[in-house]
């Protein structure tokens, strides 16, 4: 009976270690596993953190090269404006352009700076304030430019009473700087007007009238 009872006893306990090691197993088994998902779990997140780093560069040297590359184009921009600007009205007005960034949008503004005995005079280019059709005359190589830097292939701009609030004296010096303009830009222009003085500068002219039943088209 005694010797019974001790092997009973002892199955027990290697019952019980048996359990226990295939518990141990389990756990270790479970451990391992947890190990390895932490580890892939790592190296997605490096690896993230890599592509973030190569993109953040690569943000940063586009944004270079475009910070760059729109500091060559503003002060050719500047330059051709301020030729017309000063074509017109003479050396003491001049336009400058400045970029800001809001909402992740760049946005664009025109200053006319005037040059006076009391000192220096900025104003906006909206039309308000500046007066003497100044809008008008900055807006027609303005227009031309950003036809020749769009991605159009075809350069032939159409403008359609670009004149109308600028003062009659002044617009055949703007058509004569129109032209010498399209010629270094290599442009062709398609220029609607009323006034007479336009056809000096033009290769061809034509002039249109309302007939009775249609328009007719008649060679100048």
């Amino acid at each position: 009976e005694y010797n019974s009872s001790t092997k009973e006893i002892r199955m027990g306990v290697v019952e019980e270690l048996q359990r226990r090691q295939r518990v141990l197993t389990s756990k270790q088994n479970e451990n391992a596993l947890l190990e390895r998902q932490a580890k892939k779990e790592e190296d997605l997140l490096l690896k993230s953190a890599e592509e973030m780093q190569i993109s953040k560069e690569g943000l940063e040297f586009l944004e270079e090269v475009a910070n760059s590359r729109r500091g060559s184009m503003k002060g050719k921009i500047e330059s051709v404006l301020t030729e017309a600007l000063q074509l017109v009205y003479g050396d003491s007005r001049s336009i400058e352009m400045s970029y800001t960034v809001k909402n992740n949008r760049s946005h664009l503004a025109f200053e006319i700076v005037k040059q006076t005995p009391g000192g220096e005079v900025r104003r906006n280019l909206d039309g308000t304030g500046t007066g003497l059709g100044v809008s008008d005359t900055v807006s027609v190589p303005l227009r031309l430019l950003v036809l020749l830097g769009s991605k159009q292939s075809a350069r032939v701009c159409v403008l359609d009473e670009c004149y109308k609030h600028m003062n009659v004296e002044r617009v055949p010096v703007v058509t004569q700087f129109l032209r010498v303009l399209t010629e270094r830009l290599g442009m062709q222009v398609i220029l609607v007007s009323h006034h007479e003085s336009v056809r000096g500068e033009a290769d061809a002219s034509f002039e249109v009238k309302e007939g009775k039943e249609s328009s007719i088209v008649r060679r100048m």
